[in-house]
């Protein structure tokens, strides 16, 4: 049997856009990366006002803290918005340690808090243990 002409690789019959639809594709196109950058930054920085809350012993803090902490390396693991928003802090981290101003110190806790936070990014990556990701499968959420 063959397609008829016309018809969409879904093998549906195509259909017409409305300018109300084409209006909300265009809005998402031009806004998502800028969103979902947003989103990321927001999520980095609701993991630091949780573990605020678990340094104070906010009642029921640490059980939050060990949850969104999970959730937080399954986004990074899935999103390369998380991953840019990573990057990004440490990169300005760099800098700010890089000052000349900065104590030895502080240069010193802040290297081992990024060598830390990539042990446990390492150890609890899970393509580690399951034989890795298909290159180009990553979404970017």
């Amino acid at each position: 049997a063959s397609a008829s002409q016309g018809a969409s690789p879904g093998g549906r019959p195509p259909t017409k856009s409305s300018p109300m639809g084409d209006r909300i594709g265009r809005f998402v196109k031009e806004y998502y990366d800028a969103s979902m950058t947003l989103v990321a930054g927001l999520e980095i920085l609701l993991w630091f006002r949780v573990l605020f809350s678990a340094i104070i012993f906010t009642k029921g803090s640490w059980i939050l803290l060990v949850i969104y902490t999970i959730f937080f390396r399954a986004r990074y693991s899935q999103s390369s918005f998380v991953q840019g928003a990573i990057s990004q802090a440490t990169a300005r981290g760099d800098a700010l340690v890089a000052n000349q101003s900065t104590p030895p110190v502080a240069r010193q806790i802040w290297q081992t808090l990024k060598n830390l936070t990539r042990q446990a990014a390492d150890a609890t990556d899970i393509n580690r243990y399951i034989g890795g990701q298909q290159p180009g499968m990553k979404k970017a959420q």
